[in-house]
């Protein structure tokens, strides 16, 4: 980040940047003012209800495979390490000099991908910290460097810290998250029922129907309901988005097989 110095700090300091949870979260860095390798993007988060900026198609990812998590209820991106130095006590090897703007000599606010709220089994709520980088990156030493800060900062705050990177990430999961979520959001059937008829889907026509092939009875269930086509189509994501019915996300759909060979 260019041109950083402390009257910026306190600006930001100021708007609420990285402070607050779910929807009240302003994460530290937005995408039109970082300039990334990655392809920014601006996306509405369902359990946030807020819009998150993420720096990087990885990190996109790792957002859909995040939300996707039941256990996780809030996810805030660009999280500021504001408190690093009176945190970390061994500093003699961190390189904190790398990390100074170059005008001002200001320090700049080093940044972990995502800080994660999840709730455990008994209803406990716990934090993730989570730096996403994509597996190049990691031959560079200043990366290592950088990474090494947020490792040590984040266990002197008995936080659990990982990396993930591109390897990690499964773009068939994701991609098969992006085409049902879809549904949670858009008014592509904006003039259906859509919790009543994906009901009237799953009891009549999949659930009672195993052995039948899944378009078969998408098509069967779109032409008795008077439905327009595809409608049945859509239902069935909706149902998957919503967690109705469990099917592989991992594997590429495939609305040839028996119905009985995709729910889980």
């Amino acid at each position: 980040m260019s041109g950083w110095n402390k009257e910026k700090l306190q600006r930001y300091i100021k708007e609420g940047r990285g402070q607050g949870e779910k929807v009240s979260y302003i994460p530290w860095t937005k995408t039109h003012e970082f300039s990334s390798k990655g392809r920014a993007t601006r996306i509405f988060g369902i359990k946030t209800q807020r819009i998150h900026h993420l720096h990087s198609d990885n990190q996109l990812r790792a957002f859909h495979m995040f939300e996707w998590e039941d256990n996780v209820i809030d996810i805030r991106e660009g999280f500021p390490l504001l408190d690093v130095m009176e945190v970390i006590d061994d500093k003699e090897n961190l390189r904190f000099d790398k990390f100074r703007d170059k005008e001002s000599g200001e320090q700049l606010v080093l940044t972990t991908s995502f800080l994660l709220t999840i709730r455990d089994a008994d209803g406990k709520e716990r934090y993730l910290a989570r730096a996403i980088k994509d597996s190049s990156e990691l031959t560079r030493k200043i990366t290592f460097e950088k990474l090494e800060i947020e490792n040590r900062y984040w266990r002197a705050k008995g936080i659990e810290w990982r990396v993930i990177t591109d390897k990690q990430l499964s773009r068939q999961f994701v991609k098969n998250i992006e085409w049902v979520r879809e549904t949670l959001l858009s008014n592509e059937q904006s003039d259906i029922n859509k919790d009543q008829l994906s009901d009237m889907l799953l009891n009549h026509y999949l659930l009672s129907n195993p052995d039948s092939v899944l378009r078969d009875s998408l098509r069967d269930f779109d032409k008795k309901t008077g439905a327009s086509n595809g409608t049945g189509l859509y239902l069935y994501r909706y149902l998957i988005a919503k967690k109705a019915i469990r099917v592989d996300m991992s594997r590429k759909f495939d609305t040839t097989a028996r119905i009985i060979d995709l729910l889980m």
